[in-house]
């Protein structure tokens, strides 16, 4: 009996210390017992399977947390120094593995070498560890994605924005949870553990192209006030940001405040019209524009708090703020008929506008037995907007054509969310539904007349898929459906849509893989199309809102091989859009004006073909980026079709030295055509150049150097109003900046964070009359 005893008690201490969360810490030195900040630190299983993974602090520090027991080897690099692999077996308590020293690899800057990448694969994701050289030259998470150079990204330093090839959504996402641009710029380095790419999304992230998951730590305790500074010395041009964070045990409280501000811009157009009346000849007008002022402005600020109880459930509450004003953008022309500039008229046109969206953010997540979470999410949301338009034509002190417009819009919406998640051995299934609920109120106001419009919209999404590997085979498919409802003053539409989802992945070794991705998908009408209004463009055509429109599907296929051999890598993709009775515009002849307005029309679809090259013959000290592509567009109309091909291209280069780094990149014209419009795409080129020491960045950089006439552009090849444009901004050429950014700490100690999931509406529903 006793010794059945020993052995149940035995049985019991082995599975309590088995169920427990364990630590492992310690803090990476060199031979010369100085602190290595961001090096690589990667913990493996026995058969060399990913763990967990990070980087040094400043310090040298490194912590991981929820770890289970057993057997695991720990794997140290930096760019300098030898790779060291620690075992640590036996793991059945926390560890203090103290101070690790690692020996210099002694390699010159002017050697070629050649090794692995910090880049591990996963199911449904690559795991990025950033370089120390990546670190040392980022001062914000944004400029770190910059170093990145990841397969089929865009990042624009100059605009804050980052695009994927082919035009889809990028969701960016900070410990799982939908993060916008300036939360992302409000990331510090040090605080970045790795880069989640999910360069193939799953049902979970609806549309998306790709998501990108900055993994941070969770603090423990002290804080930090960081700014980041974005000056032109020569222009009104400013990105600026401040940030103050502090943690006190189980509880964190964030405040963050992004501003921007483009002002006293010189800006004027060219337009080219023709109108071909169905009863009378052809007429043709031309547009010389005037340089006039274009000023904007806009303001994001959050304050967070959450509460964390470790491995059991999270807590977090935001409230947002963010204003976008825009009190100038005007417009002076001689409009004329083309071949008689005696007979021109002055055009004025004159626009300005804000928008205020406050909204409330509340999420719960709970961690269940069994590897099971269930999320949780809500989100309220007003939208408070305005917009003024005045539009004059004068010839000889008498005015012939004057009115003007004003719009107040109220938007209000209420997106909830919940998500279940349950991990096998053989894979992950997800299951959720998303609801939201929106009421808009819109007032138009038109010289003596108004018009009200009130729209009440719903759409309910349903989900779940499956997630697994196979040896060399990766899968995934899931089943969604998805009901859209809309309401106009009695009229409406209610829609249910099937949307499965497809994903392959053979992976021919660590180094490469060849994808195929498909999906179906449905694109209801925003509230703007809807609007059962009219507004005048100018004296001969006005923009009509339709609120027949309806919902459409869209089926998209992609192949993807993607290949890294020594200081190579790259990939080669194929990918198909087709939109079946897609919401695109028309163009009437009604009570002899032009409307421009909006239907469901037959199809629109594009193919696009992509090659992309990156060569580090530095590693970690100079990488060169090429991107070539050609789009193809097919678009058919109830009443017209046109097709397009566009050749396009992009170079992205980064260098650092030391505590110096710099970059430049460069495209051209990537066009895109939807329905009738072919919009140019910017043609522009950055250099910049910046040295960072400890907490402190000071840099430069430069927005077209090398030319004096940015513009942007767009065609409308309908067959009755024709018409060719070009925009102007003369202050967005040899545009130069200089950047600061210094972050102070105190009292910081680590812990993980958890939060997964975000919504938020940006959609106004107010609908523009301006050219």
């Amino acid at each position: 009996m006793k010794k059945i005893y020993c052995l149940l008690v035995a049985i019991i201490v082995c599975q309590a210390l088995s169920a427990q969360s364990l630590q492992i810490k310690g803090r990476i030195m060199s031979a010369a017992l100085e602190p290595i900040e961001f090096a690589n630190v990667i913990l493996k299983k026995s058969d060399s399977s990913f763990v967990t993974g990070g980087m040094t602090d400043i310090k040298g520090k490194f912590s991981m947390e929820n770890l289970k027991s057993g057997v695991y080897s720990l794997q140290i690099s930096s760019l300098g120094f030898k790779t060291k692999n620690l075992p640590i077996a036996d793991f059945t308590k926390d560890i203090d593995l103290g101070n690790i020293k690692i020996d210099s690899a002694a390699v010159a800057l002017n050697e070629v070498v050649v090794s692995a990448a910090n880049v591990i694969n996963k199911n449904d994701r690559k795991i990025i560890l950033p370089s120390s050289a990546q670190m040392k030259a980022s001062s914000n998470g944004f400029n770190l994605l910059q170093q990145l150079q990841l397969k089929r990204i865009q990042v624009d330093v100059v605009r804050n924005t980052i695009s994927a090839s082919g035009g889809g959504e990028v969701q960016l996402r900070i410990n799982g949870v939908k993060a916008s641009v300036q939360e992302v710029i409000a990331l510090r380095p040090e605080d970045i553990l790795r880069i989640e790419h999910h360069e193939d999304p799953g049902l979970r992230y609806e549309n998306a192209e790709a998501v990108i998951n900055y993994i941070t730590r969770r603090h423990e305790s002290g804080g930090f006030i960081s700014f980041d500074l974005n000056n032109s010395p020569h222009t009104f041009f400013s990105n600026n940001s401040f940030n103050a964070k502090v943690n006190h045990k189980k509880s964190e409280l964030d405040l963050f405040y992004y501003g921007g501000i483009r002002d006293r811009f010189h800006m004027w157009r060219e337009n080219s019209e023709t109108f071909n009346y169905p009863e009378e000849k052809s007429f043709t007008r031309l547009e010389d524009g005037i340089s006039d002022l274009f000023s904007t402005n806009w303001h994001y600020m959050h304050l967070n708090y959450n509460y964390q109880e470790p491995n059991k459930w999270f807590f977090n509450a935001t409230v947002r703020g963010n204003l976008h004003n825009n009190p100038k953008a005007n417009f002076q022309s001689l409009l004329y008929p083309a071949g008689n500039k005696e007979q021109g008229v002055h055009m004025t046109d004159k626009s300005s506008s804000w928008e205020h969206a406050p909204s409330l953010d509340l999420y719960f997540q709970r961690n269940l037995k069994n590897q099971q979470s269930i999320i949780l999410n809500v989100v309220g949301t007003y939208i408070d907007t305005n917009s003024k338009r005045s539009y004059q034509e004068v010839k000889s002190n008498e005015t012939l054509t004057n009115f003007f417009t004003n719009v107040d819009g109220n938007k209000y919406s209420l997106i909830g969310e919940g998500i279940y998640e349950k991990e096998f051995k053989a894979g992950k299934l997800s299951a959720g539904i998303k609801h939201t609920q929106s009421f808009t109120n819109n007032d138009y106001f038109s010289d003596s007349r108004i018009t009200k419009t009130e729209m009440k919209q719903a759409d309910t999404y349903i989900y779940t898929e499956f997630q697994g590997k196979m040896e060399k085979f990766n899968y995934s498919f899931g089943i969604g459906g998805s009901r859209s409802w809309f309401s106009q003053a009695g009229d409406g539409y209610q829609r249910y849509t099937f949307r499965p989802t497809l994903s392959l992945k053979y992976n021919f070794s660590d180094n490469s893989f060849l994808r195929y991705r498909g999906n179906i998908y449905s694109n209801p009408p925003s509230l703007s199309e809807l609007s059962d209004v009219t507004q005048a463009i100018d004296s001969l055509q006005v923009r009509r809102g339709n609120s027949n429109l309806k919902p459409y599907t869209a089926y998209t296929n992609s192949l993807t091989y993607d290949f890294r051999k020594g200081i190579f890598s790259g990939s080669l993709m194929a990918a198909h859009w087709y939109y079946t009775k897609p919401i695109m515009e028309e163009t009437r002849f009604v009570d002899n004006m032009f409307v421009r307005t909006k239907d469901n029309q037959k199809s629109w679809q594009k193919l696009n073909t992509e090659a992309e090259l990156t060569i580090s013959p530095i590693k970690d000290h100079l990488s060169v980026k090429l991107v070539t592509g050609v789009n193809y567009f097919d678009s058919k109309g109830n009443n017209y079709h046109h097709s397009y091909t566009n050749w396009y291209y992009r170079v992205e280069a980064n260098a650092s030295y030391k505590n110096w780094s710099a970059f430049f990149q460069a495209q051209n014209h990537e066009n895109d055509f939807y329905g009738e419009t072919l919009n140019y795409g910017e043609n522009f080129h950055i250099v910049g150049l910046m040295y960072k020491h400890k907490q402190l960045c000071i840099g430069t950089y430069m927005l077209d150097p090398f030319v004096n006439d940015y513009k942007v552009g767009g065609e409308n090849r309908n067959a009755l109003a024709p018409s060719k444009n070009w925009k102007y901004i003369k202050e967005s050429s040899q545009l130069f900046v200089l950047k600061i950014s210094y972050n102070f700490s105190f009292g910081r100690k680590y812990q993980s964070a958890q939060k997964k999931l975000n919504n938020q509406d940006t959609d106004s529903g107010v609908m523009s009359g301006s050219k």
